[in-house]
């Protein structure tokens, strides 16, 4: 499998034949009496990707994918994108489709056909984020049919214990992204104490729930033994944790006192480093998936 667009699957010989991003930051402009006029950071712009396809009936059926986007586009609902490798690129909806006939044959069914999707980034909620996609299910791998059947349970034990520590590590990975919009919102709200107090709650809700998954990593990374990665994957996830711990009292403290500046003087920059933390472990995070889609796509 080369990627996947919602439950839409491409293969290597049909796969993305042109892939562009966008990304951008907005700035509001402010005038003044003298001088050139300031800018004011005020976020980063969704990403927009353009995907180009090229589809041929000697390499599959041509409408195929082309019906799926169909479907996806005026489901208006947001579909994860994540490639053969395991790397989850994120959640998208799909704002345009444009199908060009390239070939037809002498009943005028297609037989070939040129694809462009434009996707747009979908951030949604941050207080509950969509979860990274699990691996599809393709029912019980036919090689594990070969084996005893107590091997098969163990086989399919780490595999089970190895999807649930990759999404335990994945939704770290976004609620940490979510508390570092926030810390940012507090600092933009800092002359707006009400305000600033809000998001710092917010915050700290988030904290709590990403600290309680990770605590619950080491008891699942047991499982998974000595596979390539899981070292890693635990002691960045350890690490993280260890930041995060010390972010979420810190909020706490700073929530409680109602002064919510007081937290981005260090809980801020624990946030930073947990992120860090797992940033350096997400190389293990897809050795780890690349392992699963394997024995999950036999």
């Amino acid at each position: 499998m080369y990627a996947m667009l919602g439950d839409v699957r491409f293969e290597l010989l049909q796969g993305f034949e042109r892939l562009e991003a966008r990304h951008g930051a907005g700035f509001a402009r402010h005038d003044v009496l003298a001088g050139r006029p300031r800018l004011q950071a005020v976020g980063n712009e969704l990403t927009e990707l353009r995907i180009g396809v090229k589809l041929h009936w000697l390499l599959g059926n041509p409408d195929t994918a082309y019906k799926g986007l169909l479907a996806a586009l005026e489901a208006q609902q947001a579909v994860s994108l994540v490639f053969g490798s395991g790397r989850f690129v994120g959640w998208f909806v799909i704002e345009r489709l444009s199908e060009r006939t390239l070939i037809q044959d002498a009943k005028g069914r297609t037989a070939a056909r040129e694809l462009d999707v434009e996707l747009t980034e979908f951030v949604g909620d941050p207080n509950n984020p969509l979860p990274a996609p699990g691996i599809a299910q393709s029912g019980k791998n036919p090689l594990l049919s070969l084996l005893p059947e107590s091997v098969q349970a163990q086989a399919s034990d780490i595999m089970q214990a190895v999807e649930q520590g990759v999404q335990i590590y994945r939704e770290a990975e976004d609620g940490i992204r979510g508390m570092q919009r926030l810390a940012g919102a507090v600092r933009e709200l800092k002359n707006d104490p009400a305000g600033a107090l809000n998001m710092l709650g917010e915050a700290l809700d988030i904290g709590g729930g990403v600290l309680g998954r990770l605590n619950n990593l080491p008891q699942v990374t047991s499982l998974i033994g000595d596979l390539s990665g899981a070292a890693q994957m635990a002691a960045q996830a350890s690490q993280a944790a260890s930041e995060l711990g010390g972010a979420v009292a810190s909020a706490r403290a700073a929530f409680e006192g109602g002064n919510p500046l007081d937290w981005l003087s260090g809980g801020a920059g624990a946030v930073e480093r947990a992120g860090g933390a797992l940033a350096d472990g997400a190389a293990a995070v897809e050795t780890l998936t690349a392992w699963l889609a394997v024995r999950r796509d036999l």
